[in-house]
């Protein structure tokens, strides 16, 4: 069972950066129609850098619709690229600032931007990993491209990043990058944070068994036609069960017709993108949350449902291991090669929990100790660490 996360490192003082310029390179932004948890943690690391007064810039791709630049939180977002152009802009607007960088913050969304090669040595480069794609490239691209994306990630990176500063948002990733990258250089775990509600707006009372809800990006790993087919599953005997679809992405239209040829149509509300006050909403009256993704570096959407009291079903995958107290914020079933094997555990499992949650006392139990879990995630620690990381990389080259 996970443990609550340890603290970086005990207390660390208030850290100054003024001075500091700092560049934090990401795939997406906020304002990317993909944007997910890694984003938010990327945009959360820029924030705590200004916040710890330096001067910050977040260079990401440009979606269609999007300014090339704006400024937002006093961090000014450049935008240019797309999907792989935007490694070529990355390493120019690196190349363009290597005199004055002090920092750079460099995630892993299935390659970095390979940025010790465009900056001075003794520029302070932080990777932090998400989780390990190899996998992922398989799904999502042509054999020989996959075959090239798995090579950048298991090969090229660990050599180009052999001497910065490596962290990971879990224990599973940090596993699964020694297991399939042979990664041999020390990482450091930097969790995830969370908004969680204030306790007193969340009540027992106000669950509704027969309401679930998937929150998250609509694409391919998330696997939210296992969802669909659980709640076909669970239609006859549960005739006023509802699911509460919460997000946007490419496979939005495949899942719309999928409920529709499961005859479930009726049953499931697919919101798109919603706003905070929707969200909220959804999450006050949900009884329970279903992720069937295949993998994660950590359950972003699992914290946010347990902090307004919501358990969650998943797979028992990394990422989601981590998020999930078994037996006590949510339940994880078995993983299977075979996704019909999955899709039939997955139903079996939602049935057992949303029969639980039907007896007040144990849906009282649920929803408290989802939030008290939930209570030890949040924003303000992991800036606090994350300055803490990047100041101690000051000291080690010199730069503090």
């Amino acid at each position: 069972m996970p443990a609550a996360p340890e603290p970086f490192s005990s207390t660390p003082p208030p850290v100054d950066l003024h001075g500091h310029h700092a560049v934090v390179v990401n795939w997406r932004d906020l304002g990317h129609s993909l944007a997910g948890g890694s984003e938010r943690y990327a945009w959360e690391y820029a924030r705590a850098l200004a916040e710890a007064g330096a001067r910050v810039e977040f260079v990401t791709a440009r979606e269609r619709g999007q300014g090339r630049r704006e400024v937002r939180d006093g961090i000014r977002v450049q935008r240019a690229g797309g999907a792989f152009t935007f490694y070529v802009h990355a390493a120019l607007a690196l190349l363009r600032r290597r005199r004055t960088l002090s920092v750079v913050i460099d995630p892993e969304c299935g390659i970095p931007t390979f940025s010790p090669l465009f900056v001075r040595r003794d520029t302070v480069v932080v990777m932090p990993v998400h989780h390990v794609h190899q996998e992922q490239f398989a799904t999502y691209f042509p054999a020989p491209v996959a075959a090239f994306g798995q090579w950048l990630e298991r090969v090229l990176m660990p050599l180009v990043y052999r001497r910065r500063r490596t962290l990971a948002v879990s224990e599973s990733t940090r596993s699964e990058m020694v297991r399939q990258l042979g990664w041999c250089g020390p990482v450091d775990i930097l969790a995830n944070g969370a908004q969680v509600p204030d306790p007193a707006l969340v009540s027992a009372a106000d669950k509704d068994p027969d309401r679930m809800v998937v929150l998250g990006r609509l694409v391919p790993h998330k696997r939210v036609d296992l969802v669909l087919r659980a709640v076909r599953e669970l239609a006859i005997e549960r005739p006023g069960l509802h699911l509460d679809v919460c997000g946007r992405g490419p496979d939005l239209e495949r899942l719309v017709a999928l409920a529709d040829e499961l005859g479930i149509a009726d049953r499931v509300r697919f919101h798109g993108f919603v706003a905070e006050e929707t969200k909220r909403e959804v999450l006050r009256r949900a009884a329970l949350h279903v992720c069937a993704s295949d993998i994660e570096g950590w359950g972003q959407v699992v914290i946010e449902s347990a902090g307004w009291g919501v358990p969650t079903v998943a797979r028992d995958v990394p990422g989601l291991r981590d998020s999930i107290r078994d037996g006590h914020t949510g339940w994880l079933v078995p993983d299977d090669p075979d996704l019909e094997v999955v899709a039939a555990r997955l139903a079996d499992r939602v049935r057992a929990s949303l029969k639980g949650l039907e007896h007040p006392e144990e849906r009282a139990t649920v929803v408290g100790a989802c939030q008290e879990w939930a209570a030890h995630f949040s924003w303000t620690r992991m800036h606090r660490e994350a300055v803490a990381v990047v100041a101690e990389e000051l000291v080690r080259v010199g730069r503090a």
